[in-house]
């Protein structure tokens, strides 16, 4: 029984040893004021090239009767699937 706890007790503190150092490397990362390397997720809107500008038309001002079949990013749509009317609420 003893030698259960005394390996419940290791595998528990190796555990918070772990989470610590997960926390502290995370802390480190997007925390602190460091500018020396960013997060690899984030970029430079001003310098990145492949943004597309969005259109201030909002799609769903567009009130015409749209007409089946019609084709959407190259995709053939041949009914809609929507059932009842959806905006009437």
């Amino acid at each position: 029984m003893e030698a259960i706890l005394t390996l419940v007790g290791i595998l528990g503190l190796g555990a918070l040893l772990i989470s610590v150092y997960v926390f502290s490397v995370a802390a480190r990362n997007f925390v602190s004021d460091d500018e020396k390397k960013a997060p690899p997720f984030s970029s430079d809107a001003a310098s990145n090239d492949s943004w597309i500008p969005r259109s201030r038309e909002d799609r769903r001002q567009n009130r015409s009767k749209v007409q089946f079949p019609l084709r959407v990013n190259g995709t053939l749509v041949m009914h809609d699937r929507r059932k009842g009317d959806r905006r009437a609420a």
